[in-house]
């Protein structure tokens, strides 16, 4: 066991340091402000405070971790040998700045409970991350940190803690609509037709035209022969399927559509499926309840894990919904406009609320790589070229490389078929 000392035991300390020690070492930790029973205690110990007690494993506190709500932070970012660091410590300190609180400010979102400039669709953009403004989105830093962290303690305690292996690659799946142009109501095809000619999308006219007539299958009816394809490429896939009431960004299938229906309970029979939060949800807290009933009922399983539509992730009120929905994992935590690391690691890690001061049973799962973020690549060397620069780095810690597509990669016609070859391969490491 492990024993941290400290003079005061707060929220943010227990979770952090359980993350670290409990989830990612699995050590068993316990804490306490009772000096003789830390001088006592044989087995591996650190102080953490202002001051160190002795020659013990010692890490100086910044002050962020026994602080309450949200302080305007004034954050200085230096060089540790290669990789940014900021919360820098005094020299007595093992670290030269305080890993635990540095690691749990990128974790918790803090930057993103203080006001900032939305963009259009009302998100934090990546832009204005401190990991963006100082070069670091594209590092799972926290987990860089922890390696080397790792490394100190077990020099320091003459142990070893080796990494267990982790599955490559994992998908989830975002299907907003599962059909382009099939079971929409004879208005709404209308209407969306007339959309895609007044902006000069002719081809989408004629295809949408054939489909209706019956000459043409619908572009996205393949779903369920790439869900065989992928199941044997992948160790692990999720599907999340907008099954909501139409609005402005939500453009799913009528959730009373029998097809619509059947296709779903068809998809979650083969894998994890799980609602696409809508994004009207974000807004009408209460329709998500709704969404979420509606869905079980259809597949006939509790539902677990979610998935928000656009990424319209807003702190802490997202995630407070869905822990008080019952959910247990998210799949959200990624940046719409850029790859990269928006908690600056790729482990999964409980949701801490700062709002409440608590640590939620919600478990957030870090996506870094999405289907807009490869094809912005335009170009097949380019996209192979990030995809592989983000499994390497990822391999090398042993840490989860999750990519979210859309049914849109699958897309039957011939303008995705490059960027479905190209997709192909990267997936089968060829």
């Amino acid at each position: 066991m492990i024993l941290v000392y400290t003079p005061v035991v707060k929220p943010r300390i227990r979770y952090i340091f359980k993350h670290f020690f409990g989830s990612r070492m699995g050590e068993e930790l316990s804490f306490t402000s009772d000096l003789s029973a830390f001088i006592a205690h044989n087995g591996p110990k650190m102080s953490y405070g202002n001051t160190p007690l002795g020659n013990e494993f010692f890490i100086a506190a910044h002050g962020l971790l026994t602080e309450q709500g949200i302080q305007t932070i004034d954050l200085q970012v230096f060089d540790w040998e290669g990789l940014p660091a900021f919360f820098a410590t005094q020299n007595k300190s093992t670290l030269p700045f305080d890993f635990f609180a540095a690691a749990f400010y990128l974790m918790s979102r803090y930057e993103e409970y203080q006001p900032y400039v939305a963009d259009a669709l009302g998100r934090f953009g990546s832009s204005q991350s401190l990991a963006s403004k100082h070069d670091f989105l594209h590092l799972p830093l926290v987990d860089l940190w922890f390696e080397r962290f790792v490394s100190i303690w077990d020099a320091f305690f003459h142990t070893s803690h080796a990494q267990d292996s982790v599955s490559s690659v994992s998908l989830i799946v975002d299907v907003p609509q599962l059909f382009a142009y099939k079971y929409k109501s004879f208005f709404r095809s209308f209407a969306e037709g007339i959309q895609d000619f007044f902006q000069f999308r002719f081809a989408s006219v004629f295809d949408r035209i054939l489909v209706l007539l019956g000459v043409r299958e619908d572009p996205l009816s393949n779903i369920n022969h790439w869900i065989e394809v992928l199941m044997q490429k992948i160790d692990s896939i999720h599907f999340f399927v907008l099954f909501t009431k139409l609005g402005i960004h939500d453009r799913s299938l009528s959730v009373f559509n029998v097809t619509h229906q059947q296709e779903i309970k068809s998809i979650s029979d083969y894998a994890p499926t799980a609602p696409l939060a809508s994004f009207e949800s974000s807004i009408d807290k209460s329709s998500l309840g709704v969404d979420i009933s509606r869905f079980t009922d259809l597949i006939h399983r509790p539902i677990t894990s979610i998935r928000q539509h656009k990424l319209m992730v807003q702190f802490p009120h997202t995630y407070r919904l869905f822990s008080s929905l019952g959910i247990k994992n998210d799949y959200s935590m990624q940046y719409a406009d850029a790859p990269g690391f928006r908690a600056s690691t790729a482990f999964p890690f409980r949701f801490y609320d700062l709002g409440d001061e608590q640590q939620t049973p919600l478990t957030i799962h870090p996506v870094c790589l999405s289907e807009a973020h490869i094809r912005n690549q335009r170009f097949s060397r380019k996209m192979r070229q990030l995809f592989l620069s983000y499994q390497e780095r990822l391999d090398q810690i042993h840490a989860p490389f999750v990519v979210a597509l859309t049914n849109e990669s699958f897309n039957s016609r011939s303008k995705n078929a490059a960027f479905l070859s190209t997709l192909t391969k990267m997936l089968s490491h060829e």
